[in-house]
């Protein structure tokens, strides 16, 4: 599309850049600004992160988390050159393990929202681990490491850390 329009969709579905905050956070605000259902992937700690907390908390209703049981297995394409054997300490890998979790909102459409958290609940409920709060979250969903920030948002939640 050309710069500054946005063609016409019904859902936003989207994995924007774990490593980029910057756009993150413009992904997030296109999203909710557009008003229209959106699922994100996710890794989890952002999830705890201001630049998720902050714009979500005033939405008239929470996104809700889809976590499954396992770990992704992200690979890297087939066509980009193999990683770097010499200094493999730096190297990027073909393949990580990443915890990420199914971000989900219904956009303006209260019902639709809670369809969508329904039907969650019921069909993916045997795979996933279905959330409407953290609170909800089982432990193996959690960061295995929590910065202050993070620590911060969670006990806010109500959510108990070691």
């Amino acid at each position: 599309c050309e710069a500054g329009q946005v063609p016409p969709f019904d859902v936003l579905l989207t994995n924007p850049p774990f490593s980029a905050d910057e756009q993150f956070s413009f992904a997030l605000d296109f999203a909710i600004k557009s008003g229209k259902p959106w699922l994100m992937i996710l890794p989890v700690h952002v999830i705890f992160r201001n630049l998720f907390v902050n714009p979500t908390q005033d939405l008239p209703w929470r996104p809700f988390v889809v976590a499954p049981q396992k770990k992704y297995n992200f690979k890297t394409p087939a066509p980009l050159p193999p990683p770097p054997t010499e200094n493999r300490a730096k190297a990027r890998s073909r393949s990580r393990l990443t915890h990420t979790l199914w971000v989900v909102h219904g956009g303006e459409n209260q019902a639709l929202h809670q369809r969508l958290l329904e039907v969650a609940q019921k069909k993916v409920s045997d795979l996933c681990h279905v959330a409407t709060n953290v609170l909800e979250l089982p432990k193996v969903a959690l960061p295995g490491e929590w910065t202050e920030e993070m620590r911060q948002n969670a006990e806010r939640e109500g959510l108990e850390l070691p």
